[in-house]
């Protein structure tokens, strides 16, 4: 990795990464997240409305499924994100996937990773394509968006079950599709396999272009530095907090069996 991707990082709160899966990897987690659809978790949640066609995710699939295992644990994405953080060592929180079917829109609301997080500081998600994407449908950004100092309250991901508490009485995430040549959103077509890596607090969404004939696969991980602790930031939080058995309370390093400490090696 070149310093020069650090650095944007830093200043502009992401880094595209091309070809950081390749299509073996690709088609391995194709097949993991249909496994996990037929055998969902106690975090699946649909996030289409009713009578749509259908977008759905589940969270902490490595607990269960090998192939995402070897995914946070042996794959070029803990190397990543230990060089994008700037450490020896890591702390895995979190892997997510989303699957739109064919005929799906696709997009997420306007929205921070930082407020959703008990964490006592900002951390590193890895968003990663399955799929070849067009720009209208992949992932979007706010560049310089994360040093604001701002963190808006959480917004709700799906139309058909809550799955964040009660928001506290932060500031609402600004209207950005209103304009957003004005606010320099950006966004890319990518290749399955492609990688977008944002600071927790970079504002984003996924588009509302509709895919047309296959189904978008994309998963997220989410990395922590290892010196990062544990502090219960209220009602506002995912609902994972509540259903992990984490054991932690505020100032534990949140580094343990839930959330492991990795040193990755290249």
């Amino acid at each position: 990795m070149s310093v020069d991707r650090t650095v944007r990082l830093a200043q502009e709160g992401f880094v595209v990464a091309e070809g950081v899966l390749d299509g073996d990897w690709c088609t391995r987690l194709h097949e993991a997240i249909e496994r996990c659809r037929a055998a969902p978790s106690e975090h699946y949640a649909v996030l289409s409305a009713p009578g749509s066609a259908r977008v759905d995710s589940d969270l902490f699939r490595w607990f269960d499924e090998p192939a995402i295992e070897e995914l946070v644990m042996a794959s070029p994405l803990p190397v990543l994100a230990a060089e994008l953080l700037d450490r020896d060592e890591v702390v895995l929180i979190e892997d997510q996937w989303f699957c739109s079917e064919p005929g799906a829109s696709t997009p997420s609301p306007w929205h921070q990773d930082d407020p959703y997080y008990n964490l006592d500081r900002s951390f590193l998600t890895i968003w990663i394509t399955l799929d070849d994407v067009m720009a209208d449908v992949a992932l979007r950004v706010v560049p310089g968006s994360h040093s604001t100092g701002e963190i808006y309250s959480p917004v709700e991901f799906s139309a058909t079950s809550s799955t964040i508490g009660a928001a506290t009485e932060t500031t609402t995430v600004p209207d950005i599709d209103a304009d957003p040549d004005a606010i320099g959103v950006t966004s890319w077509e990518q290749r399955a396999g492609d990688a977008i890596a944002i600071d927790s607090r970079l504002l984003h969404a996924t588009g509302a272009g509709v895919i047309a004939d296959r189904p978008f696969r994309r998963i997220s991980t989410r990395w922590a530095e290892p010196e990062t602790r544990y502090l219960d930031r209220g009602p506002q939080v995912a609902n994972f907090w509540h259903l992990l058995p984490h054991g932690l309370e505020s100032g534990d390093p949140v580094a343990g069996e839930v959330f492991p400490l990795l040193a990755p090696t290249s």
